[in-house]
């Protein structure tokens, strides 16, 4: 068997979806891919085309690994091989080569998040020197009943500043400041006080919470900031993918919303043990 890889930008964006697309439609959670959604993720997360590939097995495409990049760390933000090629060792082979990328780079730290429920990947990647941080979680709740609060709308570039100055660093790439700040409408931020959120756009039958900013002492603040979303914008099921650390359990439940089934690892690899 051969394997060898080029990077996504010689490869093609479309094509790339289209293995991507294949890759994840069986997936724990079948996820759909469009080219809309990986040109969101080259600008929201960062995706870096030359530093994501597409591997080939005897000439033949055979998986795709996206590569985030910021400052000294990347992040795995998918991997996904097609399912004629799995079990044969192109995924650990895929790791392999962007670990020594990254390594190559000078980078210092490589993260990614896995399925929790995905017991071969997790394996996988411990096995190639990825340790645990944290386990992510998922929340929802239908309707909720809300409760009047005199919340401010603020730019997301605000919150994302917000976030890099007060929240954690460790936290998943997703949530991070840097993400918030590449976002834009119809996704907006509401503040409270000393506490923030970001959400989907509020205008859809389903809203998603995109980041927290919770680091305060008065933990009441978060909940009416909450409890004032959903009176604004009453009627929704709103949603908390499991992107979110365990840590956050408490604020989502206090609010009424249910743990759902899904969760994830968030892990990371340590590149450069001096910094």
């Amino acid at each position: 068997m051969q394997l060898n890889s080029i990077s996504i930008l010689e490869f093609g964006f479309q094509p790339t979806v289209a293995i991507l697309d294949r890759g994840f439609s069986d997936y724990y959670v079948p996820i759909r891919i469009s080219l809309e959604h990986l040109i969101g993720m080259l600008r929201v997360d960062s995706v870096d085309a030359v530093a994501s590939h597409i591997v080939f097995k005897d000439n033949q495409p055979a998986g795709v690994a996206l590569v985030a990049r910021r400052g000294w760390n990347s992040r795995l933000a998918g991997m996904a091989i097609l399912p004629e090629a799995r079990g044969q060792g192109v995924g650990r082979w895929l790791v392999a080569q962007i670990i020594t990328d990254a390594k190559a780079r000078g980078e210092c730290r490589l993260e990614l998040e896995v399925i929790q429920e995905n017991a071969p990947a997790v394996t996988m990647y411990e096995r190639a020197g990825f340790r645990k941080i944290r386990k992510l979680v998922s929340y929802s709740v239908q309707n909720p009943q809300g409760s009047y609060a005199e919340l401010f709308e603020i730019d997301l570039r605000t919150l994302g500043r917000l976030i890099l100055l007060h929240g954690s660093q460790d936290f998943p790439w997703q949530i991070s400041g840097e993400s918030l700040t590449q976002m834009s409408l119809p996704n907006r931020a509401y503040r409270y006080r000393e506490c923030a959120v970001a959400i989907s756009s509020p205008f859809e039958d389903t809203v998603s919470l995109r980041a927290l900013l919770l680091n305060v002492e008065d933990k009441s603040q978060i909940q009416t900031l909450l409890q004032g979303l959903f009176a604004r914008f009453p009627g929704k099921t709103w949603k908390v993918p499991a992107i979110f650390p365990d840590e956050f359990s408490p604020t989502f439940e206090t609010a009424g919303f249910e743990r759902e089934a899904l969760a994830q690892y968030q892990m990371a690899l340590n590149l450069n043990a001096s910094v």
